[in-house]
């Protein structure tokens, strides 16, 4: 970890030049970067506090007990002070006002920097003990908050009851106090934690809030020594790198919240692996951890905000790498969610159920998705309802209904039709279309067949969505794909190059030229649609191949 340890500590430092170039933009007002115009924010000034911190205490930063820097957090814990509500907590302005689950994530940054303080700091330095005795007094009045409110979201439980462990623990003293923050995490944890055999938490967010609930969870161990919290930060670290594509980048079709389809490297997971190797043997998560700091560098990038919590432990500061990389292949099968996870030596893909984006083929950075256009009564696009795995690849089903409303048996009390009870109403289901998608596994790539059973005369496309900006090619033509635009392939093979990358989709077929409904229709914006088109019942097979 040794040549990572400038990395980082240069990262903390340029956090710490923002911090100081906010003061002195705004000293007047001592605003620090936690104003955003009118809005009053204490996070990223305590976030920023956390990093000014670790330099400060740092004897390899240009920070280390730099005078100008302990007047800068001195002031600015003032600040969190002044912007802390009068029960504790502290406010997210775009969404959340008095709000405990906020609160606990401010608290997380103070807990851990007034920690890195106590094992860090000189103690007989009164500079020291006065900023232990702010954050002890912000943090004291944040658990009363944190201990009395509620929660949205499932990961925000775990950020709270981890917050109260630590507090506990902080407070151990005031036995009352510490006891009702215990009683109040017991509560939290009886709920029992969301973390399946499979390492995946219940908002499959693989971009973010996985990495959220593992801090959690290592917070929760730290202070309870209770091995099984670390057991799902274990769990998650090994599903995540059946996450990571050929690219290096992280998977987030898949995540219920907002880091669904973003591009990330798993640079905010560096550390939770660190942790991990450093505290037991593991090659695999050896080899996780050294890939992402060393990218992460060698790509020029800002070094992940976690100085401050390598500083605290040395095991993690003093480890020494011995592997290097992600896994080259793997397969697996996440049943309750219903995704299948595949990389091969040449490529990725990834079959997902309940989405109409429903398989995503991954060569280097190049990304191909799938579709199914059905325009069919009020569904606009195959769902798959189940998935099935098998020996080469998988199977995906679904079922869709054509329905029409009938008459009310008896007059309805009014004639508004919005304030009529249409879900009581009897439907007549007159048709219904029965869907097999089946992916089997090729050595360049993927053949892909598409069967229907039921409805005929349905026009259905299949719709593939390739990158803005590829060239395609065959005998006859020649072209740049435009982001928001389409076409059929009528026959034949298409040649799709994306930077180095040469693929090849076909044959197609192109039946009719409707290429969706009106209304309701879903758009590939960002993207070029390839449309393979056909009245059902179809049975028609293609594939995708790397050239």
């Amino acid at each position: 970890m040794k040549r990572y340890m400038q990395h980082l500590i240069r990262g903390a430092e340029s956090r710490t030049d923002a911090f100081l170039a906010s003061q002195e933009k705004d000293e007047k007002s001592l605003q620090y970067g936690g104003i955003k115009g009118d809005i009053w924010e204490a996070k990223p000034t305590i976030y920023a506090l956390t990093a000014a911190v670790a330099v400060y205490l740092n004897p390899e930063s240009r920070y280390y007990h730099q005078e100008r820097l302990f007047e800068a957090m001195d002031l600015a814990l003032d600040f969190v002070r002044r912007t802390q509500r009068l029960d504790g907590s502290f406010d997210y302005p775009s969404c959340n006002f008095c709000s405990a689950p906020d609160t606990s994530f401010c608290f997380k940054r103070l807990y851990a920097a007034y920690r890195l303080l106590a094992k860090r700091g000189d103690q007989e330095d009164e500079r020291i003990r006065r900023l232990e005795e702010k954050y002890l007094a912000i943090m004291h009045r944040a658990l009363e908050a944190i201990c009395a409110g509620g929660f949205h979201t499932p990961n925000h439980r775990w950020g709270i009851a981890a917050a109260l462990l630590q507090g506990a623990a902080l407070f151990g003293g005031e036995e009352k106090f510490a006891a009702r923050l215990k009683a109040r995490a017991g509560q939290y944890l009886a709920e029992g934690i969301d973390g399946d055999e499979y390492g995946e938490y219940a908002e499959r967010s693989t971009g973010n809030y996985n990495a959220v609930v593992n801090n959690a969870m290592m917070a929760m161990y730290q202070v309870t020594g209770d091995d099984s919290f670390l057991g799902y930060v274990r769990r998650n670290l090994s599903m995540m790198l059946t996450y990571i594509d050929p690219d290096d980048t992280i998977f987030t079709q898949n995540s219920t919240r907002q880091d669904k389809g973003k591009k990330e490297y798993p640079d905010k997971y560096f550390y939770q692996y660190l942790y991990l190797c450093s505290h037991e043997e593991n090659p695999v998560f050896d080899g996780a951890a050294h890939k992402i700091i060393k990218d992460n560098m060698d790509r020029g990038d800002l070094a992940p905000d976690c100085l401050h919590i390598v500083m605290a432990h040395e095991e993690m500061e003093n480890h020494v790498f011995t592997h290097y990389g992600f896994l080259d292949t793997y397969r697996k099968f996440f049943r309750h969610s219903g995704v299948l996870r595949v990389k091969k030596e040449r490529y990725a893909y990834t079959a997902i159920q309940g989405k109409s984006a429903f398989l995503f083929f991954q060569t280097g950075e190049t990304r191909v998705y799938f579709k199914i256009g059905e325009s069919y009564c009020d569904i606009r696009n195959f769902i798959p309802a189940q998935i099935q795995e098998t020996e080469d690849g998988c199977m995906m089903t679904g079922k869709a209904n054509g329905w029409y409303y009938l008459p009310f048996e008896q007059p309805p009390k009014t004639n508004d039709w919005w304030a009529m009870d249409h879900g009581s109403r009897e439907k007549l289901i007159n048709t219904s279309l029965d869907l097999t998608f089946t992916v089997r596994e090729l050595e360049d790539g993927l053949e892909l067949t598409v069967k229907t059973e039921g409805l005929d005369r349905l026009p259905l496309r299949v719709e593939a969505c390739i990158p803005a900006g590829s060239v395609l090619e065959n005998d006859h033509f020649w072209m740049k794909a435009a982001a928001g635009e389409g076409m059929i392939l009528r026959e034949g093979q298409l040649k799709i190059r994306d930077g180095q990358t040469k693929l090849c989709l076909g044959p197609g077929f192109g039946e009719h030229e409707f290429q969706g409904h009106y209304s309701g229709e879903e758009v590939n914006t960002e993207g070029y649609t390839v449309y393979l088109n056909a009245y059902t019942p179809v049975e028609k097979t293609i594939r995708l191949t790397i050239e």
